[in-house]
């Protein structure tokens, strides 16, 4: 069915125009129709403990600034001078002190947005008002830890626009702190990286590691979309195979791991301890899904992928352990041209978490994750992959038919399923058909 200008989707099959991954006109539509119209995540509420922190951000090309105040309030602005436009930060991230001062003409404004110097202000006249002058407001708010930004939001509140995700995203989000980030940039389409993260069909192909240390990692597990947009995708966490995983990276690598010793990144789960469920755990005796492993090991427990609309992806830790819950990381894909996007990757921890405790969540997240992480890296030439094919004539849809069953998934649905991906699709039309 005709849905907007140059867009040709059949929800009903999962049936998707790939013009939409390299018409600039449609492009275009996103940033006009998406972008400045849904909430945005922009940092962690720790990101700014004290008066005069700040974070930056850019939402349809434009720039964004998230500051706490004297009064312990977070706001944002449009992070623009409103003398003559200039940025007033073009740093990611710091501390203001007590006034946003512009480096062109040195106008400055307080950490609530009034503009309250102006050098040689005679010259304006007796006529000039520096109350017309503040800094534009940007709407903000918190849910928890995580601070949300929106240019002019098409729902009333934060709580609205996360809809049937808010209770599901509540636990992990609670008691969290940034301890790293790592941001890179690749050529192709921004909804390729965000479809990724909605898809457990591609993990045992795409992803040798996987393969080899998770043997039937998409066996068991689930995935639903969750209104409006959002999704969540869980998978069990399979028998670990570390021989198998040390053998292919000795064959590949060339490095000798016949000494047992593994390298960083998989090594908090395949270190040694008494049999038994791990510490905390509170699936039961099977993991809550009706078998554990084989040999009485420990049970199986599950991982999560949450993904919020238009382009959030958050991946804690072992959903049954406390500190899966509060350990993991944070990605934001923001479009920096049809076929050119960044990932900004957060790693976040408990704020109870000691130093030894953050560094092995660090360097566990950075061999997998990241530009240099070996999961990452295989998403990211996947993406650059798709985008050069659908350039071509090989096909004119994609297809996100996975699963049969009517409705939005659930723990019914298969996880190689693709009801996450239509849910995105689904509300990505509406706001592209709505011209208000």
């Amino acid at each position: 069915m005709k849905s907007s200008p140059d867009l040709r989707t059949d929800l009903a099959t999962g049936v998707v125009d790939r013009e939409i991954y390299t018409s600039e006109k449609i492009f275009a539509l996103e940033q006009e129709r998406i972008f400045t119209r849904t909430w945005h995540y922009a940092c962690t509420t720790r990101d700014l403990k004290k008066p005069g922190d700040y974070f930056t951000v850019s939402i349809a090309e434009q720039p964004v600034l998230v500051i706490r105040g004297n009064d312990g309030e977070i706001r944002a602005f449009h992070n623009a001078c409103t003398h003559r436009g200039a940025i007033l930060t073009g740093e990611r991230c710091g501390n203001q002190g007590q006034t946003l001062k512009c480096m062109y003409h040195a106008w400055a404004f307080n950490l609530k947005g009034d503009l309250t110097g102006v050098p040689h202000e005679e010259g304006y006249g007796p006529g000039f008002d520096r109350r017309a002058y503040g800094l534009r407001p940007v709407h903000c708010d918190t849910f928890h830890d995580l601070v949300f930004v929106a240019i002019r939001p098409t729902v009333p509140s934060l709580t609205d626009f996360l809809g049937e995700m808010a209770d599901h995203l509540a636990p992990y989000v609670q008691g969290i702190e940034p301890i790293g980030r790592n941001s890179w940039i690749y050529q192709g389409n921004w909804k390729f990286w965000h479809e990724n993260f909605r898809d457990d069909y591609h993990a045992e192909f795409t992803h040798r590691s996987i393969r080899d240390l998770l043997v039937g990692t998409t066996a068991r597990g689930w995935n639903w979309g969750a209104a409006p947009g959002h999704s969540v995708l869980q998978w069990a966490f399979p028998p670990l195979d570390p021989p198998k995983y040390a053998r292919a990276l000795q064959r590949f690598s060339g490095v000798d791991f016949s000494d047992g010793t593994m390298p960083v990144g998989w090594s908090s789960m395949l270190a040694q301890g008494p049999p038994g469920p791990p510490e905390g755990f509170e699936g039961g005796p099977d993991g809550g899904f009706g078998g554990g492993f084989e040999g009485g090991g420990p049970p199986e427990i599950r991982q999560e992928v949450l993904a919020l609309f238009p382009n959030l992806d958050i991946q804690p830790g072992p959903k049954d352990t406390p500190r899966g819950m509060k350990a993991g990381f944070l990605q934001t894909v923001t479009p920096l041209g049809v076929d050119r996007t960044r990932v900004d990757i957060t790693v976040y921890s408990d704020i109870e978490d000691d130093a030894a405790a953050r560094q092995e969540a660090l360097e566990n997240l950075a061999d997998t994750q990241g530009s240099w992480g070996k999961l990452s890296c295989d998403d990211t030439e996947a993406a650059t992959r798709c985008q050069i094919g659908v350039r071509g004539e090989g096909g004119p849809y994609s297809l996100f038919t996975r699963g049969v069953a009517p409705g939005r998934g659930g723990e019914d649905a298969d996880v190689r399923d693709e009801y996450s991906q239509r849910e995105f699709f689904r509300v990505y039309q509406q706001y592209l058909q709505d011209e208000s």
